[in-house]
């Protein structure tokens, strides 16, 4: 007897039902920003990222909105972690398509 359901299926699910519920609650961050409703905004990019800590679109709209809110310290973290982010997917990236040889050449700098 096969199982109804695969355990990969059921991870795959559960880590796409929070990246949709986080885009949710950036959605409604993205709502209450343009009607001028900033801490209500910031709530919603909290709840975002309280689900996805690695949703980068939530965390710009955060540092964006505590900029606005001359929160400028938490501001500059909440850049200075995104930036990371992208400097680590590159790296990530680099590194898959090296073990896939999908890049044939790397231009070391």
């Amino acid at each position: 007897m096969e199982a109804p359901i695969n355990i990969k299926d059921f991870v795959v699910n559960e880590v796409t039902n929070k990246r949709k519920l986080a885009e949710f609650y950036n959605y409604k961050g993205v709502q209450q920003a343009d009607e001028g409703n900033l801490i209500e905004a910031l709530k919603y990019f909290n709840k975002a990222l309280q689900i996805d800590p690695m949703y980068k679109e939530a965390m710009f709209n955060r540092a964006t909105i505590k900029a606005d809110l001359g929160e400028f310290e938490e501001a500059r973290e909440d850049f200075c972690k995104i930036s990371s982010m992208n400097i680590q997917a590159r790296r990530e990236n680099l590194i898959e398509n090296f073990i896939t040889n999908k890049t044939p050449n790397i231009n070391f700098y």
